[in-house]
């Protein structure tokens, strides 16, 4: 009895496995991350010529959407609404270069809530280890756009402005298909740009700074 009972729950989770779907998380030498872009060119071009800082340690979270999202923009939306984060991925020893890969499906990520041989849209956020491990904490320094913690944890940060449009999850064990690419269905090379709010004691003595200027003239007038 034992015996069926262990091959009955060996096959429900092989089945559940097969149900799920995949994608692979994992860029490549033509879709690096940069650090050298200003935000006005996230998702523009392939940045080749990465800057990674040695030895600095980068996260990545990956999000899905529905096919019909088709768009992503931290401008007009940086709460990110109608994207799931799904997956935490990090860099490699290659400059530019991360993966989020689960290491028991081989070259892929599970994706949590879509099934396998369904379609998805996907996007990537990425930032310096700093500003946490995780995407809740990354989200906190965010702060929907204004990006509060980098008064206290100044670093890199960037949201991919361009996605992988019509993704086709597939089951384990596949020839997986990519979130990155270089045609107009899948992302490029992103950047991350670098933010620093200054503490509050600068902008007095910004302010103080002004104010003396403004003295002066007058008196010099």
């Amino acid at each position: 009895m034992k015996k069926l009972l262990t091959i009955a729950a060996l096959v429900g989770v092989t089945s559940l496995s097969f149900g799920q779907g995949y994608i692979q998380f994992a860029n490549n030498a033509s879709s690096r991350y940069s650090t050298n872009t200003p935000a006005s060119a996230h998702g523009t071009g392939f940045l080749t010529a990465s800057a990674q800082p040695a030895g600095t340690a980068y996260y990545f979270a990956l999000f899905a959407a529905p096919s019909t999202q088709n768009t992503i923009s931290t401008l007009t939306d940086p709460t990110l609404s109608g994207w799931t984060f799904v997956h935490m991925g990090t860099n490699t020893a290659q400059a530019g270069r991360l993966s989020g890969n689960d290491s028991d499906a081989g070259a892929a990520a599970q994706i949590p809530g879509f099934a396998a041989n369904s379609t998805a849209d996907f996007a990537i956020a990425g930032w310096t280890a700093n500003i946490g491990t995780t995407w809740a904490e990354a989200q906190a320094w965010w702060a929907n756009g204004t990006a509060a913690g980098s008064a206290a944890r100044p670093g890199w940060f960037g949201i991919n402005s361009t996605i992988a449009n019509d993704a086709i999850l597939l089951p384990f064990g596949s020839t997986y298909n990519g979130t990155f690419g270089s045609t107009a269905a899948l992302m490029n090379g992103f950047g991350l740009s670098f933010y620093q709010v200054p503490e509050p004691t600068g902008f007095a003595l910004a302010g103080l700074g002004a104010a003396v200027m403004l003295i002066f003239r007058r008196r010099k007038a």
